[in-house]
């Protein structure tokens, strides 16, 4: 199958949409399916293969990690009918998601949409005034996109739950991007303490992901807060980066235990893989994840997790085996932080079954779902 993934966030920039566009296309290539990636251009960047097609694009001075596509012209419509694709499958609901809508409707090529991002959620950290308008909009318009298609790719059973309550009424299908477990053998935790500058002693707790309002970091430091007024040896590992980076790094340089918080920027996937097994626990503080990715890379790499028991990772970690779910409460996450950290049996057990339990979530069972679907709308 000749297959393209339309999506307004793409490489470099390191989100979940980014991470699952490429385990997905990684996963079909291995099948032998060709893949094509249309998404807005990024200046300076250099594509790693050569099935990506940049539609020119622009950037607000606020947000330079975020590319805005600008208006499709006809050269590439041309150049997308001259790919001769099968299915297409898009990735969000602005300008190129709405283009792969487009020529689907224009070449009468059959069309899946992946409902992996609650945009309504995020309008919470929105301004007062703005929140209603942006709201509508985002759930009318996300619905309209999703109706128009031949199916719909949720990532987790919460994912879908959402996605019928919006009165999305075509099929569903629960397919997550998965994760190859092979993939997260570690480095030393002498090594990460090395390169982080991180003293020998402290326990780390990671954390990996945007750093947006989204993500809710400011619930995370103040989590972390009492879990270091309880245990003074114990090191915040951040990576990732966001709108909210400077912000949060303001936030962190005020606090007593800004010495005991380590930003680690953008870490590249293969680096990455190999940090989360030299760390004691994982933390995903996010109210809004679909996927939570990161969730299950910790997992595989043998790390238990402590996570707010909404949407995705509800649907992952299974709460008192292989990791924590807590309310949105940060006196019940550092206990369970802090019960782990101070329990090396307990945590090392729950980080052998949280490697075991992930592999439900292997890529190839994901694609293998995910091909099934493309194939029967094909036919």
């Amino acid at each position: 199958m000749k297959i393209g993934f339309f999506t307004d966030t793409y490489l470099p920039t390191p989100t979940g949409t980014s991470v699952t566009i490429e385990v997905f296309r990684k996963g079909l290539e291995a099948e032998g399916h060709e893949v094509f990636v249309i998404a807005p251009n990024f200046p300076h960047y250099e594509d790693k293969f050569r099935g990506v097609i940049r539609v020119p694009s622009s950037f607000l001075p606020n947000r330079p990690e975020t590319p805005f596509a600008k208006p499709v012209t006809g050269k590439f419509v041309k150049e997308i009918q001259d790919l001769e694709l099968d299915i297409i499958h898009t990735f969000s609901i602005y300008c190129v998601g709405n283009f792969g809508l487009n020529i689907a409707k224009k070449f009468h090529k059959p069309i899946v949409y992946s409902y992996d991002l609650l945009y309504t959620e995020h309008t919470k950290y929105y301004r007062p005034i703005f929140k209603p308008f942006a709201r509508s909009w985002y759930q009318n318009t996300s619905r309209n996109h999703a109706n128009q298609c031949n199916a719909v790719i949720a990532p987790s059973p919460s994912a879908k739950k959402l996605a019928v309550a919006s009165k999305i009424v075509t099929p569903i299908t629960i397919i997550p991007a998965g994760i190859n477990v092979d993939d997260y053998t570690s480095i030393t935790p002498e090594t990460l303490r090395s390169r982080f500058s991180i003293p020998t002693g402290q326990q780390i707790i990671l954390y990996v992901g945007r750093i947006d309002e989204e993500s809710n970091i400011r619930f995370l430091l103040r989590a972390f807060r009492e879990i270091w007024q309880k245990k003074e040896k114990v090191h915040l590992l951040i990576i990732g980066r966001g709108t909210q980076e400077n912000v949060i790094q303001k936030i962190v340089d005020k606090q007593p235990f800004a010495d005991h918080v380590t930003f680690g920027g953008f870490m590249p996937k293969g680096e990455l893989n190999k940090v989360y097994g030299a760390c004691d626990v994982f933390v995903f503080p996010s109210t809004t994840a679909t996927q939570a990715l990161a969730v299950l890379e910790a997992m595989a790499a043998g790390v238990p997790v402590v996570a707010i028991n909404r949407l995705a990772p509800s649907n992952i970690i299974r709460d008192n085996e292989d990791g924590y779910l807590t309310p949105l409460n940060e006196n019940t996450f550092s206990d369970k932080v802090i019960y782990l950290l101070d329990n090396p049996k307990i945590r090392n057990n729950f980080g052998r079954i949280a490697r075991a339990n992930s592999r439900r979530f292997s890529t190839k069972n994901c694609v293998d779902h995910l091909i099934e679907v493309y194939k029967r709308l094909i036919k």
